[in-house]
C-alpha cells in the first residue's frame, strides 16, 4: 500500500485532498508517524466523532468546534464589515465550519454567495447538506487552498465585488514553506476587493495567551495593500485589508 494510502487509514484524515497529504510525507520524510501529527495539527484536530459521523446539530458544531466556539458570529461579523462595501460574493479559505454561520453573516451583508474552500471532506460534505436544506446561497469545496488554479477557476465564477476570508489560516500556510502566506495573499488579491486575515491571539492546547505580532506579516500588508481595521475580538487578531494600496 502506498503511502498516501496508508496515512488515510485513520478517519479524521480519510478525505484529505492527496495533494495536502502528499505535502505532509515530504516534509516528514515519507515517515507515516510524522506525517499524521501533521496533519491532525492543522486539519485533522477539530473533528471530533460526532462531527465525522454527522451525529451533531448545525448550532452545536460552532460551540465545540476549536475554531469557532468563543466567536459571537454576528458581533464578529458586524465589526468586520463596519465600514466596507458590503460583497456580493464571500470566499472562505480555509473554511472549517465557518459555513455554518451563513445565518449569522446573511444579517450583517445580506443575501450574499457563500464559498466555502475546506481540506476536511467530511466537514464539505456536512455543509452542503446544510446549505441544501437550508436553501442557503452557498456552496463547499474539497479543495487544498494552495491549489490556486483551482481556487481561481472557483472565485471567477462569482460575483463581484468579492470579500475573501482567511480566518486562522497563516499559520498552516507558514508550515509548509515560508513566506508561503505572503505569496498566496499576492496571487489571491487580484481576485477580491477586500481580504480578512485573522490570528489565534491563545494556544489551541493549554489555552495560553501569546502575542501576535508578526511584525513580518504587518509590514507586508502595509507595503501592498492598505489595512483598513486591526482589533482583537474573540481571542483572535483581526486585520481587515484593501486590495488596493491607497497613494
Amino acid at each position: 500500500m502506498d503511502n498516501i494510502a496508508e496515512v488515510k487509514k485513520k478517519k479524521e484524515l480519510r478525505q484529505l485532498p492527496d495533494q495536502i497529504i502528499e505535502k505532509a510525507l515530504q516534509k516528514s520524510n515519507n515517515n507515516i508517524k510524522d506525517a499524521r501529527a501533521y496533519l491532525r495539527k492543522y486539519f485533522g484536530l477539530f473533528l471530533t466523532n460526532k462531527i465525522i459521523k454527522g451525529k451533531i446539530g448545525d448550532e452545536e458544531i460552532l460551540k465545540v468546534h476549536i475554531s469557532s466556539k468563543k466567536r459571537d458570529y454576528e458581533k464578529f461579523y458586524e465589526e468586520i464589515f463596519e465600514n466596507i462595501k458590503k460583497p456580493k460574493s464571500i470566499i472562505d479559505l480555509g473554511a472549517g465550519v465557518n459555513g455554518f454561520s451563513y445565518k449569522y453573516l446573511e444579517k450583517v451583508v445580506g443575501t450574499t454567495k457563500y464559498i466555502a474552500i475546506e481540506a476536511s471532506g467530511q466537514l464539505v460534505s456536512q455543509m452542503n447538506k446544510f446549505f441544501k436544506e437550508n436553501k442557503l446561497n452557498a456552496k463547499a469545496f474539497c479543495e487544498d487552498i494552495t491549489n490556486i488554479q483551482s481556487l481561481k477557476k472557483i472565485i471567477s465564477k462569482t460575483e463581484e465585488p468579492r470579500t475573501i476570508f482567511l480566518f486562522q489560516v497563516i499559520d498552516a500556510l507558514e508550515s509548509f514553506e515560508k513566506n508561503l502566506s505572503k505569496e498566496f495573499i499576492e496571487e489571491i488579491s487580484h481576485l477580491a476587493k477586500t481580504f480578512v486575515i485573522t490570528l489565534p491571539l491563545e494556544s489551541i492546547g493549554k489555552r495560553k495567551q501569546f502575542n501576535v505580532q508578526r511584525k513580518w506579516l504587518i509590514d507586508f500588508l502595509e507595503e501592498k495593500f492598505t489595512i483598513q481595521k486591526d482589533f482583537k475580538l474573540f481571542g483572535e487578531r483581526i486585520l481587515v485589508c484593501d486590495t488596493k494600496k491607497i497613494k
